[in-house]
């Protein structure tokens, strides 16, 4: 038994994953499995009639495996798990394939470095905020990350994150002696400069509510929604209540929350709008996330000249989160 086609490293697992093998021997039944290779758990089972050859794509069964999220807690920057990855082998007669390891973004292999970020590079945060920056690079590109601050005193942080492949790092201006005006993030791959993310460090207005998504290629983005309005109109829940009394109207009760954002550039609006698409979206807030819902099904962007705003309605997820 052998196996005559094993798709590259780092392929999507949103694309066509084809194992082709050869038995070597007379047609019989056959059977596949594909393996997460860091547990050694089975990941499926495909069982093939009469053959002597055959090929199995396996990408419909990997994207239930990669389990996304954010850090519990983000106090300080530095490298995070992105778990963006899935590491798997394909086993037919005992005989396992090599080890290869997929993703969900699309990436052109001759090139070293990607980056998986949407949202534009001219950010906002506040002092206690963290944003998440997430990169690909290929096997033997040394990456770092050199966070500056720039204020009353201007300092630097060098981050240098382990491993290959997908990469994360988390940064706030919690790392510096200063309240800094300003942060400029430059990721630099093998020396040389590939992408550059500037923050300014302002504080947010009351009713200002931070969230996090995951975008098309499953990495972590994070927004300042600096307005928001409840959306429980106290008339209707009064109606409510003289109609069908008070448990009727209790439903109005519901932690909802529809979010604001600033005017930004078109392709802002279209990173943002992003947020319709994510299975995942949480409230961050003193640097700890908290599942919530989107209950938006389209994306409002209302437009001024080149700019544009969106509308979001979310609600808590889970209990205790509280948006207002």
């Amino acid at each position: 038994m052998k196996f005559t086609t094993i798709p590259e490293a780092y392929s999507s697992f949103r694309e066509s994953l084809t194992y082709a093998f050869d038995t070597e021997s007379a047609a019989h039944d056959v059977e596949v499995q594909i393996i997460d290779a860091t547990t050694n758990e089975v990941i499926a089972l495909k069982r093939l009639y009469g053959i002597s050859a055959g090929e199995v794509d396996i990408a419909p069964y990997l994207e239930r495996r990669v389990r996304p999220t954010l850090p519990s807690k983000v106090e300080q920057s530095g490298a995070i798990d992105p778990q963006q990855s899935v590491k798997v082998k394909v086993a037919v007669e005992g005989t396992e394939s090599a080890t290869r390891t997929f993703i969900a973004a699309k990436i052109d292999r001759e090139k070293p470095f990607h980056s998986l970020m949407t949202q534009i590079g001219q950010r906002t945060m506040a002092c206690d905020e963290f944003d998440i920056i997430t990169w690909f690079a290929q096997p033997g590109v040394a990456v770092e990350v050199v966070v500056e601050a720039f204020g009353k005193g201007n300092e630097t942080l060098t981050i240098t994150p382990a491993g290959e492949g997908v990469q994360a790092v988390a940064v706030t201006p919690l790392d510096f002696m200063n309240i800094p005006a300003e942060m400029r993030v430059s990721v630099r791959a093998n020396g040389e400069t590939e992408c550059v993310v500037h923050y300014d460090i302002k504080p947010n207005l009351r009713g200002a509510r931070r969230v996090a998504w995951l975008n098309r290629h499953l990495a972590a983005e994070l927004y300042t929604f600096p307005l928001r309005k409840s959306v429980l109109v106290k008339s209707a829940r009064k109606c409510m209540e003289s109609i069908w009394g008070k448990e009727a109207s209790s439903l109005e009760c519901e932690n909802e929350l529809k979010l604001l954002s600033a005017y930004e550039p078109q392709a802002q609006i279209e990173a943002l709008a992003e947020i319709l698409a994510a299975k995942h979206l949480w409230l961050v807030e003193g640097g700890v996330p908290q599942r919530i819902d989107l209950l938006t099904e389209r994306v409002m962007a209302a437009k001024c000249g080149e700019m544009g705003m969106v509308e979001l309605d979310i609600r808590a997820a889970e209990e205790g989160v509280r948006l207002w």
